[in-house]
């Protein structure tokens, strides 16, 4: 067995960066091509069910109605300015005629006039009823095709809308066809560069961060649609606790506090600068130094060799 199998895999900055601009390139593409399986299935488009069920057609209705309705208030309205013309006319005229009556005098031409302008006026109250009956008619048509457009589109609406969750679900079932085996790919890929110890782990530690963010977007963006801030909040909080686990388990675990302290000649439990012949910190107290069982000389107690023999421990 070659001595350096069991060597710790050590990084550098700049591999860091690296992987992590290879994790943003890699999720940007994986993002892309989620985007673009939404195409895989047919979409539901609203116009399909407004022509099934003739909505177009009744909104056209409904405009020349409405058309109609306006060309009749017009005329209802030119009537009903005749009939107080007409009805103002035929009061001026009667209380005329009447004065004459009064004074017990006669005047064909004042009683002509008067019987004229109540012929006038009487025809104007016609015609004002007429054009009222027509409006209320074409309003009640109006009303009507309405209500019909509001039932039809309602229904449209709802078949709509079963079919949009269907395709929704479609481009669900795709994605996780396309991002679970990634994910599985990459755990695989990570727990073998883990077990042999490879100098490729940082990449396969890429890929598994790609193929997790990439999972946690497609659900964020499908939590979303659904329940909106309050899944957002609870998934983001979710997400942050178990980020934060495992950073804490492989950026902050005492293994790798402690050999960074070591390096600075500090106490690995404390921190307390300490000398290398150092058995026990003045700080805290804790064993610093152990007796090698193969070279009887000290060692630090969490060497995992002894830098005298290379015993390992």
């Amino acid at each position: 067995m070659p001595e350096y199998e069991d060597e710790k895999i050590e990084t550098t900055r700049g591999e860091k960066i690296l992987a992590l601009a290879m994790v943003i390139f890699l999720l940007i593409g994986g993002i892309n091509v989620l985007n673009e399986l939404k195409g895989i299935p047919d979409r539901p488009q609203m116009d399909t069910y407004y022509e099934e069920y003739g909505i177009f057609k009744l909104e056209a209705e409904e405009d020349n109605i409405a058309a109609e309705l306006k060309t009749a208030s017009k005329a209802l309205e030119n009537a009903n300015a005749e009939f107080s013309r007409a009805k103002e006319n035929y009061l001026f005229k009667r209380e005329e005629y009447r004065v004459i009556l009064d004074k017990g005098e006669k005047d064909e031409v004042k009683k002509r006039e008067h019987e004229e302008a109540r012929e006038r006026y009487e025809k104007s109250q016609v015609r004002l009823d007429a054009a009222q009956a027509v409006c209320d008619e074409i309003k009640v048509r109006l009303e009507q095709k309405r209500e019909e457009v509001s039932n039809a589109r309602k229904l449209a609406s709802d078949e709509y809308k079963r079919d949009y969750q269907i395709y929704r679900l479609k481009v669900l079932g795709i994605r996780l066809a396309f991002v679970l085996p990634l994910l599985a790919v990459a755990i695989v890929m990570f727990l073998k560069a883990k077990k042999t110890r490879s100098k490729y782990i940082i990449h396969a530690n890429a890929f598994m961060a790609f193929a997790s963010l990439l999972l946690m977007y497609m659900i964020i963006e499908n939590v979303w649609k659904v329940v909106h801030i309050i899944g957002i909040s609870v998934l983001g909080a979710v997400a942050c606790g178990v980020s934060l686990a495992y950073l804490k388990k492989q950026f902050f675990s005492f293994e790798r506090i402690s050999m960074s302290r070591l390096k600075e000649n500090k106490c690995p439990w404390c921190g307390f600068p300490i000398r290398y012949e150092m058995p026990y910190c003045q700080n805290c107290g804790k064993k610093l130094a152990e007796k090698c069982p193969e070279c009887g000389k000290m060692r630090p107690i969490l060497a995992r060799f002894c830098p005298n023999c290379g015993n390992k421990k």
